[in-house]
This record gives C-alpha cells, sequence and structure tokens, in this order.
C-alpha cells in the first residue's frame, strides 16, 4: 500500500501564465521563498478568516510545526524560509511550537531548478535529511514548505517523522502551491487541502 498525507495550502501561482495575475502570483511565490516576513504575515487575516476553516487542523493549537530543509545544509544564519513562515504563523497563534526536527545532511540538487522528470526522487530525500527523535513526541505534527509543487520533499518528510513519531498525525501544509497544469490561474488567495501520495517508484501524486 501506498502510504498518503492531507495537504492544505493557502495559496496557488502560476509558473508559465501570461496573464496579470499569474504574473502577481509569481512574485508572491518569490517573495514568499525569499522569506519576506511582511508578505508571509499578510495571509494570516485569510488564514483566520472562515474560508480557510479546512486548514484548521493543520495550523490548530495542540499542532507542532515542523520547517521543512532547504535543499542544503544550512549555514549558521542562512535563510530558511520554511522556519521563518513556521515563526511567523506561531506568532500569531497559529501551532503550539515550531520543533526543528529535520535536517539536511547532504546537498542535493533544488527541485525549482530542475526540470520535471530530472525532479529528485523520494529516496534522494530520505537518503539525505536525518529526523530527530524527539523526547516529548507530539500527538499532531504539521510539516510547513513554502512551495509545494509534486510535494516529493514534505513526503519524504512526513515518511521520516512517521518513522520516529509512529503515534503522531502528520499533516503537510504549503503557503503555496504550483498550477503548472493549467496555464493561468482565476485567483491567488485560494486555500485548498487535498492528498499526496507516495509510490515505490520514488515519485508522489498530488491530488488535486
Amino acid at each position: 500500500m501506498p502510504s498518503i498525507y492531507e495537504y492544505g495550502t493557502f495559496a496557488n501561482y502560476s509558473p508559465r501564465g501570461s496573464s496579470e495575475l499569474s504574473a502577481t502570483s509569481r512574485k508572491a511565490c518569490g517573495a514568499i521563498k525569499a522569506g519576506r516576513v511582511n508578505v508571509i504575515a499578510s495571509a494570516v487575516p485569510h488564514l483566520q478568516d472562515t474560508k480557510a476553516n479546512a486548514l484548521r487542523p493543520f495550523l490548530g493549537p495542540d499542532v507542532t510545526l515542523v520547517p521543512v530543509p532547504r535543499s542544503a545544509p544550512l549555514p549558521e544564519g542562512a535563510l530558511w524560509p520554511a522556519k521563518v513562515i513556521c515563526d511567523v504563523l506561531h506568532e500569531h497563534g497559529f501551532g503550539q511550537d515550531v520543533q526543528t526536527y529535520l535536517k539536511r545532511t547532504r546537498a542535493i540538487p533544488r527541485s525549482s531548478n530542475s526540470p520535471a522528470a530530472e525532479r529528485p526522487l523520494v529516496p534522494i530525500h530520505l537518503e539525505s535529511i536525518e529526523a530527530e527523535r524527539p523526547f516529548f513526541v507530539p500527538n499532531k505534527i504539521t510539516i510547513v514548505d513554502d512551495v509545494l509543487t509534486m510535494g516529493r520533499t514534505s513526503f519524504a518528510c512526513a515518511e521520516l517523522l512517521r518513522a520516529v513519531c509512529p503515534d503522531a498525525e502528520i499533516r503537510i501544509f504549503a503557503m503555496i502551491r504550483t498550477q503548472g497544469l493549467q496555464e493561468d490561474i482565476e485567483k491567488i488567495v485560494d486555500p485548498a487541502t487535498g492528498t499526496i501520495i507516495g509510490y515505490p517508484s520514488g515519485k508522489t501524486h498530488r491530488d488535486p
């Protein structure tokens, strides 16, 4: 049986769309990937709105937020966008705490710089990320990333955390999701949930 995890996302962007909205969505995505606190914080009122109720299980007051590592080990003081997102969300009342249980032990090719057919498969992430076994295992964990495309990195992180926290509920949250199969998007702020399924091939399927 393939593993499956729930995911939630706040917004979406079009990597190739030609409309003004699609172009704006790419700028928003770039700002989130750059760890721009003001842009990330601008999501808070939307996340507090009833239209984002589907995301409550991902960011509730009983959930530990765990940032996804970058594609290479972090030098001291380096930008960690997923950690910035966790910290901003926690400062505004989302999640019970932020824990850095996951770390990258060796560099791998960046997914965002790789063609779809050459993006690292799940085993590459499993072999290059370590999960710390918490002394007190949280009941609920949400793995937090900046951008969700195929979901391979987040999926690998979920599998690693499941190995050390087998009784925890584990979900995945990203600020923005890639809409690569459609030319243009109709709106940027678009809270949504779905699932990511992993397969023995090392590939994943995000639905929707």
